[in-house]
């Protein structure tokens, strides 16, 4: 079973997938794909390099990812463009990973679930949501970006009312972890139950 984890930047899916894991789930992470499909060498990075030339390229050879994303954020056009580049690779490469153990649980950790149409893929959709102010605190602490960097990703994303409508289960990350790992564990047991008479 594969489920899809989104929200918007900095809402706590990493943290909702790890209390999955701890569960029995296994996780993938697309973002972390994201990087290996434009490692130096691979086609990804090449063909952004075609696309947006090697002022791109940190002095080692490896993709300037913040430099790329000050450049592409403030033009859909270019967005689109990186995201056609990118997301195929990456759900490529994701469908091999669930085909290793196709009989395990999958949490994949998405940011741009529905905008990617990964949603597709998916057997539920779980959204995890955060106060937005909050969250903007989260990931400048964390990506050390700027609050003016994370809202222009965030204007490339559906909004969070749009992502709950669409989503199987919803996971309030506001609060206290405490109450964060009993949703958890609630979808979790939804998950598992088995149909009776089985």
């Amino acid at each position: 079973m594969n489920i899809g984890v989104t929200g918007i930047f900095a809402s706590g899916k990493g943290t909702v997938c790890e209390m999955f894991r701890a569960l029995g789930a296994r996780v993938i992470d697309t973002d972390i794909l994201a990087r290996e499909v434009v490692a130096p060498g691979t086609e990804g990075l090449n063909r952004l390099v075609a696309a947006f030339g090697t002022d791109i390229l940190t002095p080692s050879g490896e993709l300037d990812r913040r430099g790329l994303a000050l450049r592409v954020f403030p033009d859909p056009a270019h967005v689109q463009q990186v995201n056609a580049i990118v997301h195929p690779l990456v759900l490529s490469r994701m469908l091999e990973i669930v085909g290793e153990a196709p009989d395990s649980i999958y949490m994949i950790n998405t940011p741009l679930l529905y905008e990617s149409g990964f949603d597709r893929y998916m057997h539920k959709n779980i959204v995890v949501t955060a106060d937005t102010e909050q969250a903007i605190s989260r990931g400048m602490r964390r990506d050390r970006l700027t609050a003016e960097e994370i809202e222009s990703r965030l204007k490339h994303q559906i909004p969070l009312t749009q992502k709950m409508h669409r989503a199987d289960y919803v996971i309030d990350n506001s609060s206290s972890l405490e109450n964060t790992r009993r949703q958890v564990i609630e979808i979790w047991n939804s998950l598992t139950e088995k149909p009776r008479g089985e």
